[in-house]
């Protein structure tokens, strides 16, 4: 994914630039490079990008046209702002900031989604064609509230030394043209104040899933426990005195209860899945999904039962099934024993029902091949492991080399 993220960013950077050089004309003193007859105006269309940028993932993207001209200076900076108006009486006020995915798209030692560019200018500087400032990809928006959300694309011309901090211009008395458009945009996953108002139930709800991962192959081992009490300490070591000793007692209550509810099985694992899913955030859905996996090889054993439970979690909860892979097979490779169900679950593999068997079959080589260098690892565990992996894989490739 990180590497994706730094090709999207290269080619962005590269789509601007072309965009400023190209479309930029100095007019001269007449109506047709005026303010009046060329107002700055901002535009947002969601879709492709266009094809010269190389991007293949939707996003919004922030076009703009007409004057950026500066009276004195020969340099402006435009600022693209993005806010959630959503609960504004009055859109033309200032909403609740919008953070980004990636710290590409950030402002610089913060999560809020901006972007700004410098641009030459005079006092007859504009665009007489739409021009690409930006594309935002769309899954890099996070708004404040899950749901259906109104969100202000603000793009500001501005003195080059014009600075921003969390979504707002500090001397808005340096802005010179601004346009704004407002586009609907639904958020399926909680946004970033929903994170935080929920994070003591996500927590909880971790912890209980923690318990039913320890409780999959019939016991509670000690090793497994131990694993679920370090990860609910962990979570307090930077609170606050005062919060840690409150946090800290609810734990050790419901460390105890849910530990005994698991043993008696007593937790729905469907109503407990869909509370979490609910109101834990992509992130959040890692962190516990790592958790199960910690738990999983505590006690040296990956059992079937394991196997077959996190894998089901992991398809329940959404998560990238690729990306789970990997965190799982960094548990493979160092537990003693591996007692895979008869069958493996093929979202093991990164395998999906909407694959076809050519699909399938090209995955499983490239799963074989990661397992068979390690046939020789120096680390005795890992070399047994790859071997164990290597003839599961080879098992699963006969169903579909037909």
């Amino acid at each position: 994914m990180e590497g994706i993220v730094i090709w999207i960013v290269i080619v962005v950077g590269w789509a601007i630039l072309k965009g400023a050089f190209s479309s930029v004309t100095g007019g001269n003193d007449n109506s047709s490079s005026s303010v009046e007859a060329n107002p700055f105006t901002v535009k947002v269309k969601k879709g492709l990008p266009p094809k010269d940028t190389g991007l293949t993932v939707d996003c919004y993207n922030v076009e703009m046209t007409g004057m950026i001209s500066h009276p004195t200076e020969d340099q402006v900076k435009i600022i693209l702002l993005i806010q959630d108006v959503t609960d504004n009486d009055d859109e033309n006020d200032a909403g609740a900031p919008v953070l980004s995915a990636h710290e590409a798209f950030a402002e610089k030692g913060s999560r809020v989604l901006g972007v700004e560019r410098v641009y030459e200018s005079s006092s007859r500087t504009y665009f007489p064609d739409w021009s690409l400032f930006v594309p935002i990809p769309v899954d890099f928006i996070v708004p404040p509230h899950k749901g259906k959300r109104r969100i202000k694309f603000l793009l500001c011309v501005g003195d080059a030394d014009t600075t921003v901090d969390r979504g707002g211009v500090n001397d808005t008395s340096k802005l010179i043209h601004i346009s704004k458009e407002i586009v609907n945009f639904t958020f399926k996953e909680p946004g970033y104040m929903d994170e935080l108002v929920n994070r003591d139930k996500v927590e909880d709800l971790t912890i209980k899933l923690g318990m039913c991962m320890a409780a999959a192959d019939g016991t509670l081992d000690q090793k497994e426990l131990n694993i679920i009490k370090t990860w609910a300490k962990n979570l307090t070591s930077l609170l606050e005195d005062d919060k840690a000793q409150e946090r800290n007692a609810h734990f050790s209550k419901f460390l105890k209860s849910s530990a005994i509810a698991a043993k008696t099985n007593k937790i729905s694992l469907s109503n407990l899945v869909k509370d979490f899913n609910d109101v834990a955030s992509k992130t959040q859905k890692y962190t516990a999904m790592q958790l199960l996996l910690d738990i999983s090889g505590a006690d040296g054993t990956l059992s079937k039962e394991e196997d077959v439970f996190i894998n089901k979690i992991a398809k329940t909860t959404d998560i990238n099934l690729s990306t789970f892979k990997e965190m799982k097979n960094k548990v493979i490779a160092n537990v003693d024993n591996i007692d895979l169900s008869e069958k493996p679950s093929e979202e093991s593999f990164g395998l999906t029902e909407d694959m076809d068997d050519a699909e399938k079959m090209k995955v499983l080589r490239k799963e074989y091949t990661k397992w068979n260098g390690q046939t020789n690892h120096k680390d005795p565990k890992k070399k047994k492991r790859a071997k164990e992996m290597v003839k599961i894989i080879a098992d699963l490739r006969k169903q579909y080399s037909n």
